[in-house]
């Protein structure tokens, strides 16, 4: 990506929503997964989509706070890096290590981490 057009673009802003997006999903999918059979309709349970979201998050949050942390204002604080690692570390397990009761409490646990991260990561860039 042109490093001008990397400049311009709001990683945090970008990452918020993409963390926002996922959290919805996560929380709102055991909502409806009993509408799903009526509506006949699978595409809030799409693998690829969950990949895609992870995928997504993962690959904004490591561009936005690796650029907050080295050339934006160069604010040097690693707690925002640390949240989203723990963040994205709750997405994971989420997804993969819990029990499906637990899989929409850590999820959107992870996904809140995440939304603080660039949160933080934002504010240190704006001063």
């Amino acid at each position: 990506m042109p490093e001008k057009l990397l400049r311009k673009l709001n990683l945090d802003v970008i990452g918020i929503g993409a963390s926002l997006l996922c959290a919805i999903h996560c929380a709102l999918l055991p909502v409806l997964i009993t509408l799903l059979p009526l509506l006949g309709s699978q595409l809030l349970e799409n693998e690829k989509l969950e990949y895609g979201l992870m995928a997504c998050t993962l690959l904004t949050g490591c561009l936005a706070l690796f650029r907050g942390y080295r050339y934006r204002h160069r604010h040097r604080q690693l707690l925002p890096l640390l949240l989203f690692l723990a963040g994205f570390a709750g997405l994971l397990l989420g997804h993969y290590a819990m029990p499906p009761v637990w899989q929409p409490v850590v999820i959107t646990a992870g996904a809140l981490l995440i939304i603080i991260a660039h949160i933080w990561n934002l504010h240190k860039c704006r001063h």
